[in-house]
């Protein structure tokens, strides 16, 4: 009788621990794995289609706001590191890749938005001047792979012409540029480009990165960089969020 009595008094124990604890949710691996549990993600956010922008406006000035972006991605080994490093050090930023490395990477893509961050339409084959159909098919690979259309347009290698910036409006596209370039791409160390950005970058700030192709010290300056400018007072942010628009969530 004792014996049952016990049996009884540790279930009811059990099962009380579990109706009062809190629900737990999944932070993502960061290998490009399911993600459970992260909250709602978007399916697209507010732009102004065709126009270009190369800082945040008054209101991200004043707010001491900074966007970090990611060019040419995404990759297998230097996208989850950098969203490693942002996720940790609570910093956002966006990611503006090429349509021709979504297949196959379709949770890393996932992963992205899950983590609150941003994606971005960088063209498909990252050639000079890409029109519509570049952007088009850019387009329907992020959404495809993720749910979210992207809103907004890096033009490969900062050029622009009218009919590039014709794609964009047809695509719904606003067209951003940056204020501070790493210069990471010409690999001068990871000193060098963490010193470039965290002394140079001033309220407002796009700062140009790349995540895509061989940047292996781009990945090392990342923590570098973020810790240094939150010290210097800014907030790390994606680039909707710097312009002040929205993302939109499904309801």
């Amino acid at each position: 009788m004792r014996s049952s009595r016990r049996a009884a008094a540790l279930c009811f124990a059990a099962a009380l621990a579990l109706l009062l604890a809190p629900t737990a949710t999944a932070r993502p691996g960061f290998d490009g794995g399911t993600v459970v549990g992260a909250g709602e993600e978007p399916h697209g956010c507010t732009s102004r289609p065709g126009v270009i922008v190369r800082e945040g406006p008054a209101a991200a000035k004043a707010a001491n706001e900074v966007a970090l972006t990611f060019d040419d991605g995404p990759s297998r080994t230097q996208t989850p590191a950098i969203l490693e490093t942002l996720d940790r050090l609570g910093a956002h930023a966006t990611f503006f890749e090429e349509g021709r490395h979504v297949a196959g990477r379709e949770p890393l893509m996932r992963q992205i938005l899950a983590l609150g961050d941003e994606i971005g339409n960088h063209s498909f084959h990252h050639p000079v001047d890409p029109g519509e159909a570049e952007l088009a098919s850019t387009q329907e690979a992020i959404r495809a792979a993720t749910g979210f259309t992207p809103c907004l347009f890096r033009p490969p290698y900062g050029e622009l012409n009218r009919t590039e910036k014709q794609a964009a409006v047809a695509n719904g596209l606003e067209l951003v540029f940056w204020t501070l370039d790493s210069e990471d791409d010409r690999h001068p160390g990871v000193g060098p480009i963490r010193a470039r950005v965290v002394r140079r970058a001033k309220p407002g700030s796009i700062v140009l990165l790349h995540d895509g192709g061989h940047h292996p010290q781009t990945v090392e300056a990342i923590a570098g960089i973020v810790e240094g400018l939150q010290r210097r007072g800014f907030r790390l942010v994606t680039v909707t969020e710097l312009l002040g628009s929205r993302m939109l969530y499904r309801r």
